[in-house]
């Protein structure tokens, strides 16, 4: 069981694979050194560090691969039937994919499964060092009401959100995928 003020180490690996090696987003922890767990959640919720997201699974379950494993067990248990994960951080990659109806039904899940975690989403800015950045969601000064979740770009799956909002006891959760802008 991992506990918040863990030590994560970030990876060469992941330092490669999922930022500076990438055109994807990275959270800018240093390359073979530990961050605690909170901060790379941080990273990559606030930040989309994908760099982040690697070496979360590798701390989580030994590597990206065996993570990725824990992932559709997850998505199965919440009842995602169309969705097949081999990476960690979402980036396009042969047989990885995902439906609106399922990350629709992950979001409610986070909500409800994971409220500290969730919490960071609605975190407006994050510094890792001297990097200030901030939240990728612009929604998040839009609305007050929205607090999370997660956006999302690449050439192949065009830019994606999943979004949460709560008015009162009522809450929204909204997927868009594949817009050109």
């Amino acid at each position: 069981k991992v506990k918040r003020d863990d030590q994560v180490m970030m990876s060469e690996r992941a330092w490669r694979e999922g930022g500076a090696g990438t055109d994807g987003s990275y959270s800018g922890f240093p390359v073979n050194q530990t961050a605690r767990l909170e901060d790379m959640e941080k990273g990559m919720a606030i930040q989309s560090g994908n760099d982040a997201a690697i070496a979360l699974a590798e701390h989580v379950a030994g590597s990206e691969e065996a993570f990725a494993s824990l992932m559709n067990s997850y998505a199965a248990k919440i009842g995602m039937k169309d969705s097949y994960f081999v990476n960690a951080h979402g980036l396009s990659a042969e047989g990885h994919h995902s439906t609106a109806y399922d990350l629709a039904m992950l979001g409610r899940a986070m909500v409800r499964d994971y409220p500290e975690t969730y919490a960071y989403n609605k975190i407006k800015e994050f510094q890792v060092g001297s990097i200030k950045q901030n939240n990728r969601n612009l929604l998040l000064w839009r609305d007050p009401a929205v607090d999370g979740i997660k956006t999302g770009h690449t050439s192949e799956a065009g830019y994606c959100l999943l979004s949460s909002a709560k008015r009162g006891d009522q809450r929204l959760v909204a997927v868009v995928m594949g817009d050109s802008s």
